[in-house]
């Protein structure tokens, strides 16, 4: 199987360890990598369920685990952790894409290839300057109080000890978002220096509320390669309420929204609720034998 384009998946899991790897086995083809980060919450024995049966692909590595949990910053680190990995290794893929083992492909790796082939070179971010309507007051709350979050529990806390002012480093227009995107290299090269150069940056994000869905964002839009920025992340998500912080399971009975919608990705799935919906969209999109 081809891609037609040298592309690193980072990908994100702590369950369903099976559906993991039916993810990266469908998305496996020349010249594709994956960086694989699996929350170190997860039980060992889930994490073997992951690991093992990918060991025969070479082009697949794990990352250093560390605990994520949702709406801190260990899902931006896991993503930190992937670029550095590509970084050091000298890779340099056209693009990057960020997912999660809950994500699925719509598309064959060869119609994934001949987008980005054809896509001159853009990005793919969803984004929008803040404050926005889209958010609870705007999103600024995420940034200018202190969220801390221990053994999953979050506190928004302000005032005495924490009387001290947030404010983004380097005066830069904050931007928000969703938290999966599809980056050309020069962006997530961008991103790799941006990070480097600035440590005070990534110790600000420590303590945003949620902030893998304001991170890339705000690096980007205030980039010389903000241009290049679509705003669409390529992913179809089914939103059962506008307030709800996470997206609905996807099914059969989604299947001709999913397959109708245009896009690249769909998330989130899960085959423990329905086993069937990868099976239509594999049967929808049948891969060409090599040669």
């Amino acid at each position: 199987m081809t891609s037609a384009m040298r592309i690193a998946y980072i990908v994100t899991a702590y369950k369903n360890p099976d559906q993991a790897v039916r993810l990266i086995r469908r998305l496996d083809a020349d010249d594709v990598h994956f960086f694989v980060h699996v929350d170190k919450k997860t039980d060992e024995s889930v994490y073997s369920r992951i690991a093992s049966p990918l060991t025969e692909l070479p082009q697949v590595h794990f990352l250093p685990r560390h605990r994520c949990d949702w709406g801190g910053f260990g899902h931006v680190k896991a993503t930190l952790k992937g670029i550095d990995e590509i970084v050091r290794r000298g890779l340099e893929p056209e693009y990057v894409i960020l997912l999660t083992g809950q994500d699925y492909p719509l598309v064959t790796n060869a119609a994934i290839g001949e987008f980005f082939a054809l896509s001159d070179g853009a990005s793919f971010l969803s984004h929008f300057p803040l404050p926005g309507e889209e958010w609870e007051d705007g999103g600024l709350p995420r940034i200018d109080r202190w969220h801390i979050r221990i053994r999953g529990r979050h506190y928004a806390v302000s005032g005495r000890p924490f009387s001290i002012e947030r404010h983004l480093p380097l005066a830069l227009r904050p931007f928000g978002g969703s938290s999966y995107w599809c980056l050309s290299w020069p962006c997530v090269d961008y991103v790799s220096g941006f990070i480097r150069e600035n440590p005070s940056y990534v110790r600000f994000f420590r303590y945003v509320d949620v902030p893998d869905e304001i991170f890339f964002q705000t690096i980007l839009l205030n980039s010389p390669l903000r241009e290049t920025v679509v705003d669409d992340d390529l992913r179809y998500i089914h939103w059962q309420d506008w307030n709800d912080a996470r997206p609905a399971i996807l099914g059969e009975k989604d299947f001709d929204a999913i397959m109708s919608s245009g896009k690249i990705f769909a998330r989130k799935f899960d085959t423990t609720h329905d086993s069937q919906i990868l099976d239509m969209i594999d049967a929808a999109n049948p891969e060409e034998p090599p040669g």
